[in-house]
């Protein structure tokens, strides 16, 4: 509660920077002629902190200038130097932490060019607006290709695979780690979107989602999960003139059938509050608080193990799930800026789950991006982790990495 209370005073800070701000905004020429391929107010974009730049690519417009296509991709080169041996390397996942006897040192090294990035956008222009298509892969997926968004948007209507409307992607610091700090939700999925007023300052955006069934099942029971219902998520965004928040919902369902053919479905609810905040013109503060039942399908660090509990009777448990975490980013330049991060994600312990259960997981991290030229850079950041189970037993790790890419 005390971290709820904390963001709501967060977010009436924001508040009163706004107003006071008000006094000094200064009257912005509109009559201008603009490209409206290039200028579309209407087009989706929600960019990540190391996404490729909107003004990098090679353009490619038609005769009639009626069609824009936009080339765009990345060759990324991870370094990674873990004390324990933890399985994934594009991020930090503290459910991977050994924890007692079994956190061993265990020294590695490791090298790879996964977040390499390819992508293609088309803008056409028609008498009732602008259509807009992108298309953008990398190599971080099962069997290395996969595709990261792949959607269609008119108007207020978008179909296809992008940022879920639950993800809180403007707030995300900068991180080497490819996920983000600890209980950062950058989750990607298949939609059907429809966004309101789409207006400057503020907008209401509707989706139904697919999610990807998390379900903990005991080997004496013979269940099927499987997808009923897609997610019901709702997004408000009110931007201000010293930062931004977002306000996020999400009604998740879950469902299976056991040996007898019979349905069981169990409904979740989640709810997250991104917020940033940029008091001066050389710091900002990112903030973001996820909390309720069946998300941690956006939760990364507890995604695809703990989502729902099933007891011997075959009754399905929803803990609750906690996720927070708070950064201050510091730009010594135009082209040097540092961050320090604290995540934090837990979950409910019940009194029928494993002493092994994961409890919690924290992280600290600290970075620095250097941008030597337009579209490159440079970052290296050091992670400090660690993981409780329900039984208080802990472990903890400690990962390098650097990055070093360039965007063409």
């Amino acid at each position: 509660m005390k971290v709820c209370w904390f963001i709501v005073f967060l977010v009436v800070q924001l508040f009163a920077l706004d107003l006071l701000a008000q006094t000094s905004l200064e009257t912005v020429s509109t009559n201008s002629p603009t490209d409206t391929l290039n200028t579309d107010s209407m087009k989706v974009v929600e960019d990540a902190p190391l996404d490729i730049a909107q003004n990098r690519g090679l353009f490619i417009i038609t005769p009639d200038k009626k069609m824009q296509l936009r080339i765009l991709g990345s060759i990324r080169f991870l370094v990674v130097y873990d004390n324990i041996d933890l399985l994934s390397k594009n991020s930090f996942i503290t459910t991977e932490i050994p924890v007692g006897v079994d956190n061993r040192l265990f020294p590695n090294y490791h090298n790879n060019l996964s977040q390499t990035r390819l992508g293609f956008e088309v803008t056409r222009k028609t008498d009732l607006g602008n259509l807009f298509v992108r298309l953008e892969t990398d190599f971080a997926g099962v069997g290395n290709f996969r595709i990261r968004h792949a959607y269609g948007q008119f108007r207020g209507f978008l179909i296809g695979q992008t940022w879920s409307l639950f993800s809180q992607i403007s707030v995300m610091p900068t991180t080497v780690a490819f996920s983000g700090p600890t209980s950062s939700i950058s989750t990607r999925t298949p939609q059907m979107r429809y966004t309101f007023n789409r207006r400057p300052k503020s907008n209401l955006a509707i989706s139904l989602e697919y999610q990807v069934q998390d379900i903990r099942v005991p080997d004496s029971l013979d269940f099927r999960t499987f997808p009923l219902y897609p997610n019901l998520t709702g997004r408000f965004t009110r931007k201000f003139n010293r930062g931004h928040m977002q306000v996020s919902g999400v009604l998740p369902a879950l469902s299976a059938r056991d040996s007898t053919d019979e349905l069981y479905v169990k409904f979740g609810w989640g709810v997250s509050i991104g917020v940033l905040i940029k008091p001066w013109e050389k710091g900002s503060w990112h903030f973001q608080l996820a909390a309720g039942k069946s998300i941690s399908r956006f939760l990364g660090d507890i995604s695809g193990d703990v989502n729902i509990f099933l007891t011997p009777d075959g009754k399905g448990v929803l803990p609750f799930e906690l996720g927070y975490y708070a950064t201050y980013q510091h730009s010594w330049s135009k082209k040097l800026l540092s961050n320090l991060i604290y995540g934090r994600v837990q979950l409910e312990e019940l009194s029928f789950t494993p002493e092994d259960t994961y409890s919690w997981g924290s992280t600290w991290h600290l970075n620095t991006f250097y941008q030597p030229v337009d579209g490159a850079k440079a970052g290296i950041e050091g992670i400090w982790g660690t993981r409780a189970n329900k039984s208080g037993v802990q472990g903890s790790a400690f990962r390098f990495n650097m990055i070093f890419y360039y965007d063409f």
